[in-house]
């Protein structure tokens, strides 16, 4: 962190904003002290700090003194001749701010939060998401709230209203960086820089626990912009692992007895109970709200409910002095939801940075976190211990994903419909692409991501290499289905048929739309509910309080890479021994991973390890591999290749079962491997796609150029250095 400067000298350069921003504050964070300075002379800056720690005032109050100070030497009117050449009209005024946040919950809360101190100051603040897109181009307020999707979509249809942007501030930049729509917001913001050419833009972000800091900053706010960091360890973890029943459902009973037993501890305690999956949030909600000692201060919040849903949860937990709320990964967000005194997790989180977010909402006003970390074995057990080591060392792991040539396919739309002409061409895409693609893609590129295109019907060519949209194209647009980089769901939305409130969406398997034509009873519950189905109707479900509960159904999402580096310490961390590539005979019915853990690992050891006698029927390999989600797969490639079946869903990022003896004796050299895995690559170019979440549109990407993502995507060479002439080792249980 670099030299902070004095809090009286920042009060003084914060004359305007210094009382709406910080009066009800004792005094500055180091944080606030260090990120204020840079930004009040027009820099641009990512600034990275732990969660409530004043990140969000740091970024907007020095943005909008900026603005306070200097707008009386705001952009002129456009030239007329320069605004032909535009074919925009510009009305001549435009909002100088804009704040993206990757989410419209998070829109919504910031609304909320920043709706005083902006109105204290005498600035107008408007919110444009999908849920609220009221947008008044005539008068626009001077900052405006939205997603990178709303964002999309008004300079596609409003170009004209950002010719007066002054700062761009990315809100949780960590949750958006290293998926499709981060890809597409480097995109937007290079688009908003041609747009505004000839007057820099000042691009500020803000995270909690992004790594990497240096390249991120580079590829979103520029290369002249500075990166500050306040450790995300400053506040200790202190964890407790308590054991759950391995039995799915038994393990429901207990984490709501948990729940329930913590709840009631304290008149005045509120906790979130972070789940990994929507069905969990659900049936564990069920189960508490049919207790009547705490029915009445339990809520559900996940990504299948509605807005209104969402935000009435948010609302009441927020209001409540003594509640629980059990949640996916949407309340990681810095959503304010009030202070929450304890964290529980019910099974491990996907990485390091989700632990570090999900442990961070909680016991602020203390000096640690605190967090009850449920286990269903042993082996999650050490998985908990081994992701709060990490993070107490601040050791994220970063999994990298190349520029997904999915985006160029939305970005041809967008800047097609964009342009008053309505055409696109190769230049004209690729030279609105975000720097490090145009790295990637060359105009050459974009002109066959725009001939795929023609051929699946969405952009129909014309003279002098222009593309124009056709129907399909012209339809997506129309219903803003083109502005999202996020594959769509395919969910039914569920209405109450009382109160006609949509409710969320399940995803309905064959058989309950089967059971529903037919007039057969189906229920299911939703925010803790339970709900009887009435009927469909145009493509929805209506339904009606009280019914025995039943499983609900959600589609499963791709879940998050498990990378190699993270499961290599993991590895380390269990004692697995890097000699060799241990492989243990197992009866069939034996669950070994359930009950993994360092002392296993140590048994691994070739000094220890005893060679397997005759095999016996029924008896399976079981591969300790520690490779992580995509290097599972290249190693089920690999045993495949070589006459070892994988069993069906027995691949891990850490095990995988072999239905028949590895007769391979070692792994070959390096080169080798590079050479064989990038074979497996190209046999399986959907398989290992769907583990980088390519997002919508990946049926339009010519296979050459989804070959040639994948390869710049997964480090083959990092793989093989790990296996590279290792022995493959058969050990008896």
């Amino acid at each position: 962190m670099p030299p902070l400067e004095s809090e009286a000298r920042i009060r003084a350069a914060l004359s305007c904003t210094w009382h709406a921003f910080f009066a009800r504050f004792p005094h500055l964070r180091d944080v606030q002290r260090a990120a204020i300075p840079p930004i009040l002379k027009g820099e641009s800056v990512l600034v990275q700090a732990p969660t409530a720690s004043g990140k969000t005032e740091a970024l907007m109050a020095p943005v909008l003194e900026r603005f306070l100070k200097y707008r009386k030497h705001a952009r002129k009117p456009l030239p007329a001749n320069a605004q032909a050449a535009k074919g925009h009209k510009d009305v001549g005024t435009g909002p100088a701010i804009l704040l993206v946040a990757p989410t419209k919950a998070l829109c919504n809360d910031l609304y909320r939060r920043l709706q005083q101190p902006v109105s204290n100051i005498g600035l107008e603040l408007a919110l444009r998401t999908g849920d609220n897109p009221n947008y008044k181009v005539a008068t626009p307020p001077h900052i405006v709230i939205t997603t990178p999707e709303s964002l999309d979509s008004l300079l596609s249809r409003k170009p004209a209203s950002f010719l007066y942007l002054e700062s761009i501030i990315i809100d949780e930049i960590h949750l958006i960086h290293a998926n499709g729509r981060g890809d597409q917001l480097q995109c937007l913001l290079a688009r908003l820089r041609i747009l505004n050419k000839g007057r820099p833009l000042q691009v500020c972000a803000s995270s909690a626990t992004v790594p990497e800091t240096e390249r991120i900053a580079s590829d979103f706010l520029g290369p002249e912009s500075k990166t500050i960091s306040c450790p995300a360890g400053t506040r200790d973890i202190r964890a407790t692992i308590e054991m759950i029943p391995g039995d799915p459902k038994a393990a429901l009973n207990v984490s709501a007895s948990i729940i329930k037993k913590l709840l009631l501890e304290s008149p005045t305690r509120k906790l979130i109970a972070f789940c990994n999956s929507r069905s969990n949030v659900e049936n564990i909600v069920h189960i508490l709200r049919n207790d009547p000692h705490v029915s009445s201060i339990v809520f559900a919040h996940h990504g299948s409910l509605s807005k209104e849903e969402r935000l009435r949860t948010e609302q009441q937990f927020l209001r409540a002095r003594n509640a629980a709320c059990v949640a996916t990964s949407t309340l990681e967000l810095g959503i304010d939801i009030g202070d929450v005194d304890m964290i529980v997790l019910l099974g491990p989180p996907p990485d390091v940075s989700s632990l570090i977010q999900r442990i961070g909402r909680g016991s602020r006003s203390l000096a640690y976190s605190q967090v009850s970390c449920l286990a269903d074995c042993a082996f999650n057990a050490q998985r908990f211990l081994h992701l709060v080591a990490c993070a107490r060392k601040d050791m994220l792991f970063p999994d990298p994903v190349a520029f997904r040539p999915t985006t160029l396919v939305q970005q041809a739309l967008s800047i097609c419909l964009q342009n008053p002409q309505c055409w696109v061409g190769k230049q004209a895409l690729h030279d609105r692409l975000s720097p490090a693609s145009r790295a990637i893609f060359s105009p050459a590129d974009c002109g066959a991501i725009l001939e795929q295109m023609t051929s699946s019907g969405l952009l129909r060519k014309v003279e002098h290499g222009r593309y124009v949209p056709e129907a399909k194209a012209q339809f997506l647009f129309s219903r803003g289905y083109m502005h999202s980089m996020i594959a769509d769901r395919s969910e039914t939305d569920v209405v109450d048929s009382v109160t006609g409130r949509t409710l969320g969406s399940v995803y309905l398997r064959q058989s309950s739309k089967d059971a529903i034509a037919t007039g057969a009873g189906v229920s299911l519950t939703l925010a803790g509910n339970a709900h009887t189905v009435s009927y469909m109707k145009d493509k929805k479900l209506f339904v009606k309080r009280g019914a025995e509960a039943a499983d609900v159904g959600f589609l499963a999402l791709e879940p998050p890479r498990y990378s190699l580096s993270l499961a290599r310490d993991f590895a380390a961390f269990m004692h697995i021994p890097s000699d060799a590539l241990y492989i243990r005979c197992i009866p069939a019915a034996y669950d070994l991973a359930h009950d993994f853990s360092p002392d296993q690992g140590d048994l691994l050891r070739k000094d220890i390890a005893t060679p397997p006698e005759d095999v016996k029927p029924g008896c399976e390999y079981f591969v300790h591999h520690f490779l992580g989600t995509v290097g599972g797969l290249l190693l089920q490639n690999f045993f495949e290749k070589h006459g070892n079946t994988v069993k069906k869903a027995s691949r891990t990022p850490f095990f995988m079962r072999l239905l028949v003896k590895p007769t391979t004796p070692a792994f070959p050299d390096e080169d080798k491997l590079v050479t064989q895995f990038e074979l497996y690559v190209r046999a399986n170019v959907q398989a290992f796609a769907r583990l980088l979440q390519p997002g919508p549109w990946f049926n339009l990407i010519p296979e050459d150029y989804a070959l040639r993502w994948l390869l710049a995507s997964i480090d083959l060479r990092a793989y093989a250095r790990v296996l590279a002439n290792l022995p493959i080792a058969l050990i008896q249980l």
